[in-house]
Order: structure tokens, then sequence, then C-alpha cells
């Protein structure tokens, strides 16, 4: 059979792609070499600007809705901030991808699970998918398969991408969830350079886990038991440990070529400030599918309106993002700090949490001291200590002289 659209993974970004493309009345067929539910290496927060994007509410899969931050530095002096309204939404991957998966179901989606892709031909007019002992034929597929996409390499989206890495594991306490955290989430600095470290809680367990950039990777472990120590857990006792990795975009790397464009983390749509990758999954499955119906109706030559939608909409944000996260990490005890005892700090940083706040509105703010952000963020990529501190262990071309988006 011919489709009008083959999605390869079935996280949030493919499922969401293949529900706004049954919606808009394609044939869709989405191919994972899982069996949902299955687990995903992943911290569980979906912010409320994520959220929002779906037209059905993530109530039957959110384990706790948290409104406060518990801040520390190197796992001391901690001190909590909340608001009234919810920061993040706390589910397990496991749960979300499934739920996101059945909406596309319902849509009218085709969904085999268990069907590792393993060959992806783009051909002038159709895309020929190779999974599982068959053979599949649409006019446009959709690469969805995560950071380490074998299907981008397949049909020549391939693109340069910076890694950081992350390493979690789960605490299930005899008494459950202490009090502390029902309706808090841990965000600790100072520990891992350019990065942070978190804990989650869930329904009956916390999630605790350290991210920062590829160079910190022979240290998470380290980070990962002390920072677990000083939330008042055993290290022992943590529990399905595992590390992954999660991709941010660099300048110039391709989305869209001829019949196939890319979505979530394969495009490298994670926010290099939070980290969180679950909106950009389902932000670029929302825009990648009126796109694809405009093609398979054949009323575009190739998808190549994706690529100007995101150079529009998202790369602005993810360069000011980036240089946001240089600048926030240059000194975490001064970041701390400023959480501590300025409440404009801390109520930029809860925006900046729940995804309400643009960045780009951010640079916007600061006016005539804009510049000055960029000369320090070149100053951080141009000076080897500094820039090993707040960037990744890559040389990297200042952005003012860079001229384009990341």
């Amino acid at each position: 059979m011919r489709y009008d659209v083959i999605v390869v993974g079935a996280g949030p970004a493919g499922s969401t792609t293949a529900r706004e493309c049954a919606r808009r009345g394609l044939s869709v067929l989405v191919l994972d070499k899982a069996e949902f539910p299955r687990d995903k290496p992943c911290g569980g927060g979906v912010t409320v600007k994520a959220a929002g994007q779906l037209p059905f509410d993530l109530g039957p899969v959110t384990e706790r809705v948290v409104t406060g931050v518990r801040f520390s530095l190197r796992g001391a002096q901690p001190f909590r901030r909340a608001t009234d309204a919810p920061l993040v939404y706390l589910t397990q991957r496991r749960r979300l991808d499934a739920f996101l998966l059945e909406q596309a179901r319902v849509a009218g989606a085709m969904i085999r699970e268990g069907t590792p892709v393993r060959e992806v031909l783009a051909e002038p007019s159709r895309v020929v998918v190779r999974a599982a002992g068959e053979t599949f034929v649409a006019r446009a597929v959709v690469v969805a398969d995560g950071a380490n996409s074998r299907s981008a390499r397949q049909v020549g989206l391939a693109g340069q991408r910076w890694m950081t890495v992350a390493l979690e594991g789960n605490v299930s306490p005899a008494t459950g969830v202490p009090e502390e955290w029902h309706d808090a989430f841990g965000f600790d600095l100072g520990w891992v350079p350019g990065g942070y470290g978190w804990l989650f809680p869930k329904g009956n367990h916390v999630n605790i886990g350290v991210w920062g950039w590829t160079h910190t990777g022979p240290h998470l472990r380290a980070y990962l038991r002390a920072l677990t120590a000083a939330y008042g857990f055993d290290p022992a006792a943590l529990w399905g440990v595992r590390g992954h990795h999660l991709p941010l975009r660099q300048p110039g790397a391709p989305l869209a070529r001829g019949g196939a464009l890319l979505v979530g983390d394969a495009a490298g749509f994670v926010d290099p400030f939070t980290g969180e990758g679950i909106g950009g999954a389902l932000w670029s499955g929302r825009v990648a599918a009126p796109v694809l119906a405009a093609y398979a109706a054949g009323d575009l030559d190739d998808l190549t309106p994706y690529t100007e939608i995101v150079r529009w909409e998202v790369l602005p944000e993810l360069r000011v993002a980036h240089q946001c996260a240089e600048l926030f990490h240059l000194s975490p005890r001064l970041q701390v700090a400023l959480m501590r005892h300025w409440r404009p700090w801390w109520r930029l940083f809860a925006r900046l949490a729940r995804g309400e706040q643009h960045y780009s509105e951010i640079r916007r703010v600061l006016g005539p001291l804009a510049p000055a952000v960029d000369l320090a963020c070149d100053f951080a990529r141009v000076t080897p200590l500094v820039h090993r501190y707040a960037g990744p262990a890559t040389d990297l071309t200042p952005r003012r002289l860079l001229r384009a988006g990341i």
C-alpha cells in the first residue's frame, strides 16, 4: 500500500506529526522498533507552553503538577521559591509517549510497533522504507527517530549538531515521595560545567539526573551520586541509571530535502538553556503537518517551506537561548544568589520554566545592551578556560562573526 506520509519514530515528535497529518485526511503510517508503552531516558518534564500545544489534556498521564523549585549550589544551602501557577507537569515517558501515540491512532494514523526501520530511500517522486522484511512506499517521510537518527543520514539530512549528555536514575523511597517534594522540583548548579542537576518527583518515586556538555560525560556518574546524597537519598538505591544524548542545532544543519524532513531530537530542537526537548518535538510536529499536506496534494515541489518556518520562528529563539545558557553558567554561585535574593530574577526563571518567556524578548528588553551580550559570549567562546566551563569543548566561531542562527 502507498501512503501519503511515513513517520519513522513514534516519540512525541513522530506521534504529533502523524496525528496532525491524519487529522488533515492524509494516509499515515508510523513505524517504530519498540512496543508501546516503552521506557525512554528522560526527566519527563512537560512545560506549560508545551502542554498548551496539544488539543487535549495531559491529565491522564500527569503524575505531579509542581509550582515550586528547590534551588541549591553543589547540593548545599537549599532554598525554595514558589508560584501560584503550575511550572511543569511531570510524567513518565513510557506513559506520555504511549498516550500521544494513541491519539495519533485515534486520529486515523496506522501504527506498526515492533517494526525496526532498516533503510530509507528518498527518490525524486517517492520515498521507500524497508522495515522488518517489508517495503513501504509514500509520498513523504518524516524522520523522528531521535538524537542518534540513522534515517537522517540515509536521506541526506545528517547535519552537525552539538551534543550534550545526561545521566539519570530513580529512587523509590520506602515511605513514598517525601512531602517536601510533593509540589516542587530540584534544580542544582555548580557540579556540572555548563549544565545542572535535577530532581523530579513522580507518583511513587523521584527521578534524579545531571546534564551537561559532552566533555562532562566521564564525570557524570560521580556528579549523580553526589547529588543523590545531597538530596538525602542513598546513591546505592538508584535504579534504572542510564545516559542519553540531547542534540543542539548547529548553524546550517539541514532540515528538509525533497520529500523528507526532520522533527524533534532528530532536528536538534532541544532548548540550549533548559535542555528541554518535548516542547520542540511537539511544535515541530504541528508545523510540519500542513507543509506535508500541501506537498502530498501536489501544491509544493518539496518540503523546504518547513525550513523557512523553522528559520523565522525557532532559530532566533535558539540562538538567544544558547547565549543565555553560556552567560548563566559562567557563575553558578552568582545565579543561585540572585535566585535567593532578587525576586525579578526568580520570576524570569519561572517564566522560562513554564515556556512562557521568549528568549528573543529578553534580547529586546536589553535594547542597546544587547551588543554587550554578544561580546561577552564571544569572549567566552575564544577563552579556553571560560569556554570549557560555559560551553561545549569544541571550536566555535564567535556569534557576531558567524552571522547565522543556531
